[in-house]
């Protein structure tokens, strides 16, 4: 490819036949043309690495780089950042959809906005295995208060599925993150640092197709945390506190790094009071289902 492109698309792959072709194909029709495709292939054990080629024959904005073994999904992840030479950077999942204005429309918007925002994403539409639309999700990331700690605390407030981290990056941003961490939640970390490093901007257009299947690692049927590890390459592994684990490298990494001290300090205090306020309202509203079930139970059968 001669030049330098724009925008730098990561792909990382492990066994993703079913749906890779599908995923490559809405790239492939972007309106926003000057992009490149970098697709890391994990060793996979299917015909991944054959449909990859095929399409890298085809376009030569694909650039194809294959793992000599399944290094955990983590790594792939940074495999493309690394491998990355646009100003602008997205991670793309295989079995999701990037409508046709996805790139153009964050594009324009970190272009309006300026250096003070580091990351742009649209509104996000759920659908099944094959294609049909389950419903809107509201991601609730629009993070543009000037300070910090409000940004972060935004964070905290919200998020849940996660998916303002497939959107586009300015890289220099994304780069001084440690990106995907090797344990569960760890997007939840990363995007607590990006909202540290600057403005997130939501584009008030659902471009986003996010699919909800069986075979996904976080929504299949074998869900659990011990086989969600297996995505980092941690196969076997046990399992303690997924939840405070990731809450404690959170603030750890919100109490270290670049900025001052006083903005280190009010990022990781207001991650810990929202999270944990949020928490207790969610065992709250637990709590006061049952207690209201048990009611009706009872006076159903006339013991209360």
């Amino acid at each position: 490819m001669a030049g330098t492109p724009r925008v730098s698309l990561g792909v990382p792959l492990y066994n993703a036949e079913r749906y890779l072709e599908g995923c490559l194909d809405a790239l492939l029709a972007q309106d926003h043309s000057d992009f490149e495709i970098i697709i890391s292939d994990n060793a996979s054990t299917d015909r991944t690495w054959e449909i990859c080629q095929r399409y890298a024959a085809r376009d030569p904005r694909i650039r194809l780089y294959r793992n000599p073994r399944n290094f955990g999904g983590h790594v792939n992840y940074a495999r493309v950042v690394e491998l990355a030479r646009g100003e602008l950077f997205k991670w793309v999942a295989y079995d999701d959809v990037c409508l046709p204005s996805y790139v153009s429309t964050c594009v324009a918007a970190l272009d309006a906005a300026g250096e003070r925002v580091v990351l742009a994403y649209p509104r996000t539409v759920l659908i099944d295995e094959a294609g049909e639309v389950i419903g809107p999700y509201a991601d609730g990331m629009h993070l543009r208060d000037h300070r910090p700690w409000r940004r972060v605390a935004g964070v905290a407030q919200h998020i849940s599925l996660c998916h303002a981290h497939f959107g586009v990056f300015r890289l220099s941003a994304l780069r001084r993150t440690g990106m995907i961490r090797p344990y569960l939640s760890s997007d939840y970390t990363l995007l607590a640092e990006v909202a540290r490093l600057g403005e997130i901007h939501e584009v008030d257009q659902p471009l986003f197709q996010r699919r909800m299947h069986g075979a996904s690692t976080w929504q299949g049927a074998d869900s659990s945390a011990a086989s969600a590890l297996a995505w980092y390459g941690k196969q076997g592994a046990r399992v303690r506190a997924p939840r405070l684990r990731m809450l404690v490298e959170t603030l750890r990494m919100l109490s270290t790094g670049e900025p001052r001290l006083s903005t280190r300090l009010s990022s990781a205090a207001a991650f810990l009071a929202t999270w944990w306020a949020r928490r207790v309202r969610v065992l709250l509203g637990r709590w006061r289902r049952q207690l209201t079930q048990r009611v009706r139970t009872a006076t159903s059968r006339g013991t209360f």
